[in-house]
């Protein structure tokens, strides 16, 4: 019994000098402690992971294309400083991507309308090979404006064939597509 008392006794000393060198003031590491398992990697991986969030706005070049009925395309660029992209597409909602680079984005839209340009300056008039054209001003002195596709217009009665040599004033949409309903319709017939 005297035996198994001396055993308990050295036990007990070797845990506690086991005890008080592991209260220096060093770190404790995994290797003093054989009981914990070492995962390879799991530490050093979680404290040198970047991060993914840009520090600073994104900055675009946004191109803005505005397709009219009367076939005239109106074009603006501006510089866009982004801090949220889902504020940004919602922004541009109602129009659809063209084309896509860095630092760049083309979007474009269908206007059912006539362009402001026509709105204000456009008269319909025949160009020199007779069809239906758009002017940018009175068509004797005004410049034909390309976009808008020629309508030929050969047999429209004289009357009206007069009124467009000396130019029709376009007003609206609504008028816009009448005259080239009729032009159309008179070409049929």
């Amino acid at each position: 019994m005297k035996r198994l008392w001396w055993a308990i006794g050295i036990s007990l000393l070797l845990v506690g000098w086991q005890g008080m060198e592991n209260s220096s003031d060093r770190p404790l590491k995994v290797e003093d402690h054989p009981f914990q398992r070492n995962i390879d990697g799991k530490v050093s991986e979680s404290s040198t992971e970047e991060t993914r969030v840009q520090a600073e706005p994104l900055t675009l070049i946004v191109v803005l294309k505005k397709h009219y009925r009367d076939g005239v395309t109106e074009t603006t660029q501006e510089e866009e400083t982004i801090w949220s992209m889902p504020d940004f597409w919602a922004e541009y909602a109602g129009w659809t991507v063209e084309e896509q680079e860095v630092g760049k984005i083309v979007f474009q839209r269908q206007v059912e309308d006539i362009s402001p340009l026509t709105k204000s300056q456009g008269y319909f008039g025949l160009n020199k090979d007779g069809e239906l054209a758009v002017f940018q001003g009175l068509p004797d002195h005004g410049e034909v404006i390309e976009s808008f596709k020629p309508v030929p217009v050969k047999p429209l009665e004289s009357k009206y064939k007069n009124k467009l040599k000396t130019g029709i004033k376009i007003k609206d949409f609504r008028h816009f597509e009448q005259v080239v309903q009729r032009v159309t319709e008179e070409e049929h017939a």
